[in-house]
């Protein structure tokens, strides 16, 4: 473990604190670094990528859906397959420089490259089919996300 002294964040090196309650011109010595402006920062040195015990599969994110390594039915009611296992990539292949791929059948491109209004990656599209107040996942175009994703990775 290593450590070097930095400026102290809370109170950006001044010892003092001032928050929501010191009023006028007053102010508190700071609670982080008891008021040297200074605080120890302790750090492993990097000396490259570890190994992650119990890791299957390696995706790029489950953009609020939960995830797992396998194959699982969806529900008895549905019956529906969700093919995890089709999707992102192997750890040893992550490992290997590997890019996951996303898990499409879970979520759409806006979902996964969403920035914001305006920037909508199938442009009139994703704005055609969600109102201004609505959830992505209320588009009218979520149930074709495959649909989306061929069209996504045509424009690029």
């Amino acid at each position: 473990m290593k450590t070097i002294q930095i400026e102290c964040k809370s109170c950006k090196g001044t010892g003092l604190y001032v928050g929501m309650a010191e009023r006028g011109w007053a102010a508190v010595v700071c609670s982080t670094c008891k008021g040297s402006g200074e605080t120890t920062f302790e750090y492993e040195e990097f000396t490259g990528r570890k190994k992650m015990e119990g890791v299957n599969r390696v995706f790029l994110g489950g953009f609020g859906y939960v995830i797992t390594d396998i194959d699982v039915v969806d529900t008895p009611i549905t019956g529906e397959l969700l093919p995890f296992s089709k999707y992102g990539c192997t750890y040893e292949e992550w490992l290997n420089g590997a890019v996951p791929e996303h898990i499409k059948f879970l979520y759409c491109p806006y979902i996964a490259y969403n920035n914001g209004m305006g920037n909508e990656p199938l442009g009139d599209k994703c704005r055609a089919g969600n109102s201004a107040l609505g959830r992505i996942s209320d588009c009218r175009h979520y149930g074709d996300k495959l649909e989306c994703w061929k069209e996504f990775e045509a424009k690029k």
